[in-house]
């Protein structure tokens, strides 16, 4: 097993986060952050916080041999995996905070899905703005908040009584921007001035819900750290508590919402 780099994250999990959390969340994302960025032929694209490179791969192939696409990400093992998928993109380590990019460098970012991680989510927006040339589009994308995802609120309060208070912040952490006016706050801290915000509907989608609350659990930040007494215990009350939402085959497939910002750079 391969040791943690600076998000704390092993190749093994960035592996996992490709095998189950691409198709089970990610996948359906791409076209409509795609589409409110507006993207096409000969842009120049940064994504920041592209992880296993779910978008930046689709974004390569609409903006063809005069555009170009650049990926970013603090975890080496996320970008490792990235390359190996798909080497057309140029995908760099490196801090949100602190983009190693000029100013006026890109058409159109993008910040799918990880401004949560961020210590400092305005200085990530601010640095994002600074790259965009006079005109460029951002798109930032974040988890609606738990009270607008009630399976992962309730996996969070089975997790938190069960395992630990760290295991339910752990699994309640990516949801963190998603509160009313959170997102604009942050915008606006930044230095935006206009900002659409927008809230789309999406699905998550598992194989079981087994595999559902393991992959969770045991493929993301709190791999290696449960023991199997607690995960099987948490594992049997998810059951109950979400049986609503598994079909006769045993999958399931539950709301999993988002929240849109949109500007352009002046």
């Amino acid at each position: 097993m391969s040791g943690p780099d600076e998000m704390g994250l092993t190749l093994e999990a960035a592996h996992g986060y490709e095998q189950h959390f691409v198709p089970a969340i990610f996948d359906q994302w791409p076209p409509r952050i795609i589409e409110a960025a507006r993207i096409g032929r000969g842009d120049s694209v940064l994504e920041v916080g592209c992880g296993t490179g779910v978008l930046a791969r689709e974004v390569i192939k609409l903006v063809g041999p005069d555009g170009g696409v650049t990926g970013l990400d603090l975890s080496e093992s996320m970008l490792g995996v990235a390359r190996g998928i798909c080497p057309d993109v140029d995908f760099r380590q490196g801090n949100a905070m602190d983009l190693p990019f000029d100013d006026d460098s890109f058409d159109a970012a993008i910040a799918s899905f990880m401004l949560m991680f961020v210590p400092k989510p305005d200085l990530a927006v601010r640095e994002l703005l600074r790259v965009l040339r006079p005109g460029g589009r951002l798109v930032i994308a974040v988890w609606e908040a738990l009270d607008q995802n009630p399976v992962y609120a309730g996996l969070v309060d089975i997790a938190t009584r069960r395992i630990d208070d760290a295991a339910g912040s752990s699994l309640a952490w990516p949801f963190a921007l998603g509160n009313d006016g959170r997102l604009a706050e942050i915008c606006h801290s930044a230095g935006v001035g206009d900002v659409d915000i927008s809230a789309h509907d999406g699905r998550a989608k598992f194989p079981s819900l087994d595999d559902f609350v393991r992959t969770e659990i045991q493929s993301w930040v709190l791999a290696d750290s449960v023991d199997e007494d607690c995960l099987s215990a948490v594992v049997s009350e998810s059951q109950e508590r979400f049986a609503d939402y598994c079909d006769a085959a045993g999958g399931i497939d539950f709301p999993l919402n988002a929240v849109f910002a949109r500007t352009k750079k002046d």
